[in-house]
């Protein structure tokens, strides 16, 4: 069994604290907002004649994009290395990538992690945070001889609940496991719980299809 060496407990922002903490990153919070909602009216449009990845998948790529087209307003630059779709700030030293998380996330006293395991790319991106904890030297070996560069990747990491809530949370990464699963924060900021109707169902995400990722260099 994988045995990780405890981390400290996150800083965790929420209220009026997270945003201030969202100003202080440069992130209008409204933009997150949109970006979460497009996602959730994007998840309502898988039927029973749908795949049943549909619903996850519509809500990932409609997160990215409406996250990724209202920050560019902002001077945000879409960016996608090793078909990992994030959003740079103006100046180069913080990205986000939408993710799904698992049912603690939003809860301020949760213990969140990412729903399904994550790519090399998000290894990479933890690698960078410079919290990473692997157990398995020769990834890390293959990272460092890697060009890195500095920007700090967040996860907008996101989980719609059985009935009509979707909670969600901008959380900075420090531990990825051996299985590939993010489970320790940096930094947690809360963000408001959407609330919808419950006559407004959203599909069940049977096969977790959603946040797709590659191990391929772009062009």
């Amino acid at each position: 069994m994988e045995q990780l060496e405890p981390v400290h407990e996150p800083a965790v922002h929420a209220g009026g604290a997270a945003v201030v903490r969202l100003t202080q990153l440069g992130i209008d919070p409204g933009r997150l907002a949109v970006a979460l909602d497009a996602g959730d009216v994007a998840a309502r449009q898988a039927d029973q004649f749908s795949p049943v990845t549909a619903a996850g998948t519509y809500r990932w790529m409609e997160t990215v994009r409406m996250l990724r087209q209202g920050l560019a307003g902002d001077g945000w630059t879409a960016n996608d290395d090793r078909n990992s779709p994030r959003i740079i700030n103006p100046v180069g030293a913080l990205a986000i990538v939408p993710v799904r998380g698992t049912p603690d996330t939003g809860i301020a006293d949760g213990q969140p992690k990412t729903a399904r395991p994550r790519g090399p790319a998000s290894s990479r991106a933890v690698q960078i945070n410079g919290q990473l904890e692997f157990e398995f030297v020769a990834m890390l070996a293959d990272m460092a001889a890697e060009k890195s560069d500095s920007v700090v990747t967040w996860f907008l990491l996101y989980h719609r609940a059985q009935h009509d809530a979707l909670r969600a949370e901008l959380s900075l990464p420090v531990r990825i496991t051996e299985k590939g699963h993010v489970d320790a924060w940096l930094e947690r900021i809360i963000l408001p719980m959407r609330t919808f109707g419950p006559q407004l169902v959203v599909p069940r995400d049977a096969g977790g299809g959603d946040d797709v990722e590659f191990d391929i260099a772009a062009r």
